[in-house]
């Protein structure tokens, strides 16, 4: 008797383990197929044309009658061995280091200021996002303008005090600077936004403490703000590390490389020898490398991270 109790325990515990292991992998279709849609157009437009470049990248590729002789890494050997390559490089390299300095931390400078704004906050919200709203292309040209040695508004501005005319897009020593400054003044869109849900996050009570403890705004802002909005700064900074290095349609507008390609980037690079030279294998090796180099950087940024973890 006290056998075929335990055996019937044992029955019930097995088909209630079953159907456990059943619920646990119990396939839900409806998110799946609500999800697929953009997951094929996400890996269409986005790994496949990755794994395209990667393939063009190593012919010498033929528009005509694609995909051309087999050069292997012939492409990269030659874009390294390259003399604009490298000034190309050197330009990216110097954008990179003038944007960190003078734009990425305007966004959280204007959510640190927006986040003590206790009047009208949602009206000052709004317009950060306002810039952001215009099309890049005709904020550039509107900066091309003021920038105009001639007839531009900055020259304009600054003769009435006696000083200029600059050349500002058509110096060799200014036109990086006169590329990045834009930047400044626009702000940071949704950046600020972002920042600005990460500061009001922070619990109130840790501001409460600081002041009874006697710390200051600036005391606060580096002991409990900075600190605990460090996950976001790191994310923001990857997008816009990737985004600088890969900038083209500001330049393209204002100088196009130019003057004396002192303002010529590898993404400009990449279009010009593309669909100016019609070499496409190259191109595409430019791409990968530069895909290559971004990589590599964000895994070293999260790497970093952890270790201050």
């Amino acid at each position: 008797m006290g056998n075929q109790l335990e055996l019937k325990q044992d029955t019930v515990i097995r088909e209630q383990t079953q159907t456990r292991t059943r619920a646990t992998f119990k396939i839900r279709w409806t998110p799946i197929l609500f999800l697929l849609p953009s997951l094929i157009v996400f890996f269409v437009f986005k790994y496949y044309l990755i794994f395209d470049a990667i393939y063009i990248s190593l012919f010498n590729y033929d528009i005509v009658n694609p995909p051309g002789n087999f050069v292997g890494l012939g492409n990269y050997f030659e874009f390294l061995k390259s003399a604009t390559f490298w000034v190309a490089m050197k330009n990216t390299l110097i954008f990179f280091v003038l944007s960190v300095l003078i734009v990425f931390w305007v966004p959280i400078a204007q959510a640190l200021f927006l986040s003590q704004v206790k009047r009208w906050n949602a009206f000052y919200r709004v317009l950060y996002q306002i810039p952001g709203v215009l099309p890049v292309v005709a904020g550039v040209l509107l900066w091309k303008w003021m920038y105009n040695p001639d007839r531009g508004l900055f020259n304009y501005l600054l003769a009435k005090i006696g000083l200029g005319p600059y050349g500002w897009l058509n110096d060799l020593h200014m036109t990086k600077l006169a590329i990045v400054l834009p930047g400044f003044f626009t702000g940071g869109g949704i950046s600020v936004l972002l920042y600005y849900a990460a500061i009001k996050s922070i619990s109130a009570e840790l501001f409460e403490a600081a002041k009874i403890d006697g710390c200051g705004p600036w005391r606060r802002m580096v002991i409990i703000i900075l600190p605990n909005i460090t996950f976001v700064i790191l994310i923001q900074f990857v997008g816009f590390m990737s985004g600088v290095l890969l900038s083209f349609d500001n330049i393209f507008v204002m100088t196009q490389g130019g003057p004396a390609d002192a303002s010529l980037v590898v993404a400009l690079m990449i279009q010009r020898t593309a669909f100016v030279q019609s070499r496409f294998g190259i191109s595409a090796a430019l791409s990968f490398f530069m895909f290559i180099v971004i990589a590599v950087l964000t895994i070293v940024q999260f790497r970093l991270q952890k270790e201050d973890d």
